[in-house]
């Protein structure tokens, strides 16, 4: 099975409408088109191969939407990796992948080579305008089955994880999202979610799947946004709670303007606080529920349900099927909370890793780890986002993680992690630390020695040391009953909380 190049086929279709809108000016579909053909030629030059890997360190949103068309152009698998990374976080990411070609700005290229990575690594402007392959003849149509992008996540060990997503799994979830919210032909979905998320990567995709625009930022910048919103620039955009929270406070959105038809808000829960806000000011406000392993949203909540359904996030998108499983594996009625397993053609093709792939998608049905209820009209409400995982700002953080680092410094015997509530961020990063009673432990050293091996979101902004760690009879850590404790306490550290630079 196959499907046409969505890029080649707006070019087509629209060829004068506006693909991209940035500051520097507007990108028509004919031009984007050219551009990414282009690209595309410069990367067969440099030993792309049907089927082969390119990884990228983006820098620049919209060189990193040219590179994602160029790459499907080219028959090849987009590798997008986090910016923040250092060279130890890289090092697993690359030799899962052992991609063909590494795009990256110049000043990334030591990290590259200290995280081992074997394959050339070019500068976005030395590759721009490098020499095109002479025989490249551009993808007409897409393999269905075949890998679209890789995306990284973590599960509850903390090692991340390769999901593989397919071009088939990118355009049901694209058409899953249109038949929920509509998508008219002068749809102009606002993108400043960063890109190597599915969250963002998901917006050109749809857009270009259907023919209409991208309004480009280069990074999240409240004020603008909201401007940006308040002037009709944009009908659609997508949020995380702490972006929608830092527009408001700019002064932005007291009342709905009138283009804007919704506001994607995923990546965390919505705080009735906020919530509230919203539905006072009339603000089309849509709740949604996904994950990257399902290639963005598996349900969302239409602005006019915010009311019926309050702390809702939807119910299952068009040929998507959403149950609650107890422990027990029997199905959980109304109501009641357990597992969320979700199935539809958005699911992913697997992980690179077979076993994990296997325990996630037994049965045929995706096996998110997180816990939530599905009502009698068929609402999901999603009451943790897996047992451990700390949202802060929209960032996924995995205490196995910055557990194993903690660890690692001779002076920690072990280490809890755990996410405590934050009024910015949704919840902020806090270490649990136990050390031999005649040790010193000096905290400011411990942070900085962290700083060393962890991206700034994922370091603790307070520490609490222990003599021991509570953990049940068979050696279970409790964590449970360390963030209750700590929740009634304020938090010890040498930070308390994360400057825009840390994170």
């Amino acid at each position: 099975m196959s499907t046409p190049r969505w890029l080649a086929r707006a070019a087509r279709a629209c060829p004068g409408h506006a693909a991209l809108r940035t500051p520097d000016g507007v990108t028509s579909y004919a031009e984007l088109e050219r551009e990414a053909l282009a690209l595309a030629a410069r990367l067969v030059a440099r030993g792309v191969e049907p089927g082969s890997r390119v990884a990228v360190v983006p820098d620049d949103a919209r060189a990193l939407v040219v590179l994602l068309h160029a790459a499907m152009a080219a028959r090849a698998t987009l590798v997008p990796l986090a910016p923040r990374l250092g060279a130890a976080e890289l090092a697993p990411l690359l030799a899962d992948t052992r991609p063909a070609l590494i795009v990256a700005a110049d000043s990334r290229h030591r990290a590259l080579a200290s995280a081992g990575a074997a394959a050339e690594c070019v500068d976005p402007a030395a590759l721009a305008h490098g020499r095109p392959s002479a025989g490249f003849e551009p993808a007409g149509k897409l393999e269905a089955a075949a890998d679209h992008a890789i995306l990284f996540t973590s599960g509850t060990s903390g090692r991340p994880r390769g999901v593989r997503l397919s071009h088939a799994n990118q355009l049901a979830s694209a058409r899953a999202s249109a038949r929920r919210l509509g998508h008219p032909p002068h749809e102009r979905w606002l993108l400043c979610m960063p890109a190597h998320h599915i969250g963002g990567l998901a917006i050109p995709l749809r857009c270009a799947i259907a023919g209409t625009t991208v309004v480009l930022h280069d990074g999240f910048d409240a004020g603008r946004v909201g401007r940006a919103l308040e002037r009709g620039e944009a009908s659609l955009v997508s949020l995380v709670p702490t972006m929608l929270q830092r527009v408001l406070e700019s002064g932005a959105l007291r009342a709905r303007p009138p283009r804007l038809r919704a506001i994607l808000l995923g990546g965390g829960p919505l705080p009735e606080t906020l919530r509230e806000t919203c539905v006072e000011r009339g603000l089309p406000l849509a709740p949604t529920y996904g994950l990257t392993e399902a290639a963005s949203q598996l349900a969302t909540l239409l602005p006019d349900e915010l009311r019926r359904a309050p702390g809702s996030a939807g119910r299952a998108l068009p040929g998507t099927e959403l149950r609650v499983v107890r422990p027990d594996g029997v199905e959980a009625g109304p109501g009641e909370a357990g597992e969320i397993l979700a199935r539809g053609p958005q699911v992913m093709r697997g992980y690179l890793d077979p076993a994990a792939s296997a325990r996630a998608l037994a049965g045929g049905w995706l096996h998110t780890g997180d816990i939530g209820t599905l009502d009698a009209e068929g609402y999901l409400r999603v009451l943790e986002r897996r047992e451990d995982l700390i949202v802060s700002g929209g960032e996924n953080v995995y205490p196995a993680e910055v557990e194993a680092a903690l660890a690692a410094h001779p002076d920690v015997r072990e280490a809890a992690v755990i996410g405590l509530p934050d009024e910015l961020w949704g919840q902020r990063v806090h270490a649990v630390v136990a050390a031999d009673p005649a040790v010193h432990l000096d905290l400011e050293r411990l942070d900085a020695w962290l700083r060393e091996r962890l991206a700034g979101f994922k370091r603790p902004r307070g520490y609490t040391r222990l003599d021991v760690l509570p953990r049940t009879a068979s050696g279970k850590l409790q964590r449970a009953q360390l963030r209750e404790q700590l929740t009634s306490r304020p938090p010890a550290g040498p930070t308390s909380r994360a400057s825009e630079r840390d994170r």
